[in-house]
């Protein structure tokens, strides 16, 4: 975990200085300008349902399950629907896609977020012995989700603060 750990702390060094460049020209078409808040809004709403799905799965009180399942997968979900909402965003921009770090990383977050909570529904149908090996990956995957989300919010933040 030590390793994980520092490995994300020196990819975020790493690109950080590179993701205030985002926009050559320093400033953001009006269609992105127009829609960039509904992107943010799912992206920060998907972001608060995950971190409260991990608080009651780390707390583990009465009927913990069904509702880190819930708030799981409706985190995940919206943050799917705040991918769609800036994928939107950037074509009706008429700009391409994959042109800032934020864009790759937050390609990243949704996979993970995909991966995640098949994991989870996996290790529930799991044999005994495979079990907690396919728990040990659904909390690294979901804890790494949850760290590079919260750093593609601020690089998300960057790019719309440097304008």
């Amino acid at each position: 975990m030590r390793f994980l750990l520092w490995a994300l702390s020196i990819s975020i060094f790493a690109v950080a200085p590179v993701a205030s460049a985002a926009e050559p020209s320093g400033e953001l078409s009006a269609e992105i300008v127009r829609l960039w808040p509904y992107h943010a809004s799912l992206m920060i709403l998907g972001f608060g349902l995950l971190i409260w799905g991990m608080t009651v799965a780390r707390r583990k009180g009465k009927g913990w399950l069904k509702r880190h399942k819930l708030l799981g997968i409706s985190g995940a979900t919206s943050a799917v629907a705040g991918m769609a909402m800036a994928a939107y965003m950037v074509s009706a921009a008429s700009q391409e896609h994959f042109r800032v770090p934020h864009a790759y990383l937050g390609s990243l977050v949704i996979l993970l977020l995909i991966i995640t909570p098949a994991l989870g529904l996996l290790q529930l149908r799991a044999t005994k012995e495979n079990r907690g090996k396919i728990r040990g990956v659904h909390r690294i995957f979901g804890r790494t989700a949850l760290l590079l989300m919260a750093l593609n919010i601020l690089f998300g933040m960057l790019i719309v603060s440097s304008t």
